[in-house]
C-alpha cells in the first residue's frame, strides 16, 4: 500500500515539473480531432442504457419563428432536434451530421439569466397546446413580464402552424422574421447568418444535394421517451426577452407540433376541473374585490367603466333579443309566451353576481337555445306532395330545461367520466348544432338561392313579391354587413368597437335601405316571421304590380 502511494506521488511530481518548466517558445504538437464522416451510425453508437424508474429519455425539437417564401406567412419551422446527440436542419432541407451538443460561455450566461427572470410552470394539468399557451401567458401577465396588450398577439403566434423538414420544399424555403404589433411579419434589419452548427455539420454538395442523409436516430428513441418542444422567436413589441418553461403534469400529444409521435398513454381528452377549484389559484382566489385586487381602484376609472359596461350591455341585450325572436317566431305556434323581460333581468342580475367571483357572464347561448327549441318541435306531415312540412306544435315544458341545469351542476362530480370524451366528438357536436340551427333563417335560405336557378326557388313571399335581382341585392348587402362585423371583431385594435358598429346597422336599416327598396319589398325581405302580413301602400292597388299577360 505504501509503495503504491509513493509511486503515485512521484508520477504527480513529474507531471507538475513538466508543466512548470514547459518552454512557451517551443511549439506544442496538437492532436487533431478525428473528422466525422457521414456514415450510417451503428446500434452501438446509439446504445440506450436502461431508464431508471420514474425517468424518461427526452426527445427535443427546436422550432424557430420563420416566414415562408411562397405565401409570406409566419409559422414555426423545425430547425434542430436532439436524442442524446444533435442534428441541425440545413438550408436545403436535409439533416446534418449528428454531433455532440455544446454551449458557448456567453450562451450559458444568457440561459442562466433567462431562467433566473423567466416563468416556470411545473405539473401543469393541460392536454392541449392552446391550454398550455393560455396558462403560460396568464402567468407572464401576472408576473408583469408582458403587457396586457401583448397577450392576444402572443397567443396567436404560439398557436401558429408547425412545419417540418419535409414541408420545406413546398414552402419555397423559409427566412427569419420579426413579429410586429400589427401582426404582419417583417424581415430583420441585419443580415442573418447560419448558426455555427449549421456551418460545421450541414454541408452542401454539388448539384444542390444534401451532404448527409437521414441518420436514423429517430428510430432509436426508447418506447418510454417523452418529447420536449422549444419555441424561439422575435417580436419587436416586447420590452425585454421573455422565457417560459412548462412541465406538464402528464405526458400528452400536443396536436401536430412535434414531428415524431412519441408513444404515451394520454391523448387529447376533455379538460374538466377537479371539483370546485379556481382555474389559476396562483393568480387569484375565489372573490374578486370590486375596488381592486392588487392595488386601489382609481375613482376616475369607476366612472370611465361606464363606457365598456355599455358595450357589454349592448352585446348581451342584442344576443338575448335575437335569440328570443328566433325561438318565438309565429310559425312555432307558442302558447305560453317568451318571458323576455324576466330572462333579461335574470341574465343581468346573475352577470353582476358572477363578476364578483371572476366567472364568465351568463348569455343567451343562441345555438344551444335554438337547438333545444328544435328538439321540442313536432313537425306535421305535408298536406300535398312536394309541399313543405309545417310545424304542428312545440312541447312547451320546463322539465328539459331543469334537467339540463341539474346535469350541468352534477358535472362537477363527473370529472373522471367527462375527461374520457375526445375533443373531436365535442367539436363535431358543436358543428352539428350550428349547422342545424341555420335552418329556417331567411338570410341563410337566400344565400342558398344564389346558387339555384329561379325555377327552383320556393314559393315564399320574398321570392314571389320581390324581383330576383333585387332579392340578391338585399342578400349581398347583408353579407357585406356581416363580413364587416366579422372583420371588426377579428382585429384586437377594433374588437372593442363591435357593439357600436353593430348599432350602426339600425340606421342602415331604417334610413338607407328604404331609399333603395320599397316598403313592400322590405316587408318581405326583413319580416319577423316566415309569412309576413303585407299591407298595401296607400293609394296603390296590389294588382297594379302584376304585369298584364299579352
Amino acid at each position: 500500500m505504501g509503495d503504491s502511494q509513493e509511486e503515485f506521488e512521484e508520477g504527480l511530481d513529474d507531471i507538475l515539473e513538466q508543466e512548470e518548466y514547459e518552454d512557451p517558445g517551443v511549439p506544442v504538437p496538437q492532436v487533431e480531432e478525428p473528422e466525422a464522416h457521414p456514415t450510417e451510425q451503428t446500434d452501438t453508437d446509439y446504445h440506450q442504457a436502461p431508464s431508471q424508474p420514474g425517468t424518461h429519455e427526452v426527445y427535443v425539437e427546436l422550432h424557430e419563428l420563420m416566414m415562408d417564401a411562397k405565401n409570406q406567412e409566419p409559422q414555426w419551422m423545425e430547425a434542430a432536434r436532439w436524442v442524446r446527440v444533435e442534428e441541425n436542419l440545413g438550408e436545403d432541407g436535409a439533416w446534418g451530421r449528428p454531433h455532440l451538443s455544446y454551449l458557448t460561455f456567453w450562451s450559458l450566461l444568457e440561459l442562466q439569466r433567462a431562467f433566473a427572470k423567466g416563468t416556470v410552470l411545473l405539473s401543469l394539468p393541460e392536454t392541449s397546446l392552446a391550454g398550455v399557451a393560455n396558462q403560460l401567458l396568464d402567468q407572464l401577465l401576472y408576473e408583469e413580464q408582458i403587457r396586457p396588450q401583448d397577450r392576444d398577439e402572443l397567443l396567436r403566434v404560439l398557436l401558429l402552424k408547425h412545419s417540418h423538414a419535409g414541408d420545406l420544399e413546398g414552402l419555397g424555403g423559409v427566412k427569419p422574421t420579426v413579429l410586429t404589433r400589427s401582426g404582419e411579419p417583417s424581415e430583420p434589419l441585419l443580415p442573418q447568418h447560419p448558426s455555427l452548427e449549421t456551418q460545421l455539420f450541414c454541408e452542401q454538395r454539388e448539384g444542390g444535394t444534401a451532404g448527409h442523409s437521414p441518420s436514423g436516430i429517430l428510430e432509436k428513441i426508447p418506447p418510454d421517451s417523452e418529447a420536449t418542444l422549444v419555441l424561439v422567436g422575435r417580436a419587436s413589441f416586447l420590452e425585454r426577452p421573455v422565457l417560459g418553461f412548462v412541465r406538464l403534469q402528464e405526458a400528452a400529444e400536443l396536436e401536430d407540433a412535434v414531428q415524431v409521435r412519441v408513444p404515451d398513454t394520454y391523448t387529447q381528452k376533455l379538460k374538466v376541473p377537479k371539483g370546485l377549484e379556481v382555474s389559476n389559484s396562483s393568480a387569484r382566489g375565489w372573490i374578486i374585490h370590486p375596488l381592486g385586487l392588487y392595488s386601489q381602484f382609481p375613482i376616475w376609472m369607476m366612472f370611465a367603466s361606464a363606457l365598456p359596461a355599455l358595450l357589454v350591455f349592448i352585446l348581451i341585450f342584442l344576443e338575448s333579443q335575437i335569440t328570443t325572436l328566433i325561438i318565438s317566431k309565429p310559425e312555432r305556434k307558442l302558447i305560453k309566451g317568451s318571458g323576455f323581460h324576466l330572462d333579461l333581468l335574470l341574465v343581468i342580475g346573475m352577470g353582476g353576481l358572477a363578476t364578483l367571483f371572476g366567472m364568465p357572464w351568463l348569455s343567451a347561448t343562441t345555438v344551444r337555445s335554438v337547438t333545444h327549441a328544435n328538439a321540442l318541435t313536432v313537425m306535421g306531415k305535408a298536406s300535398a306532395p312536394g309541399a313543405a312540412a309545417q310545424i304542428q306544435e312545440v312541447k312547451e315544458q320546463r322539465i328539459s330545461g331543469l334537467l339540463i341545469s341539474v346535469l350541468v351542476g352534477l358535472s362537477i362530480l363527473m370529472g373522471p367520466v367527462l375527461s374520457h370524451i375526445p375533443m373531436a366528438v365535442l367539436f363535431g357536436i358543436f358543428l352539428y348544432m350550428g349547422v342545424t340551427s341555420l335552418s329556417g333563417i331567411q338570410l341563410f335560405d337566400r344565400i342558398l338561392l344564389l346558387f339555384k336557378p329561379p325555377k327552383y326557388h320556393p314559393d315564399v313571399p320574398y321570392v314571389k313579391r320581390v324581383k330576383t335581382w333585387r332579392m340578391h341585392l338585399f342578400t349581398g348587402i347583408q353579407i357585406v354587413c356581416l363580413a364587416g362585423l366579422w372583420a371588426v371583431k377579428s382585429f384586437p385594435t377594433t374588437s372593442l368597437a363591435l357593439p357600436f358598429v353593430l348599432i350602426l346597422t339600425v340606421p342602415l336599416r331604417r334610413l338607407l335601405l328604404p331609399l333603395i327598396f320599397r316598403n313592400l319589398e322590405l316587408q318581405c325581405l326583413d319580416a319577423d316571421d316566415a309569412k309576413p302580413s303585407l299591407d298595401e301602400e296607400e293609394g296603390r292597388d296590389e294588382y297594379d304590380e302584376v304585369a298584364m299577360p299579352v
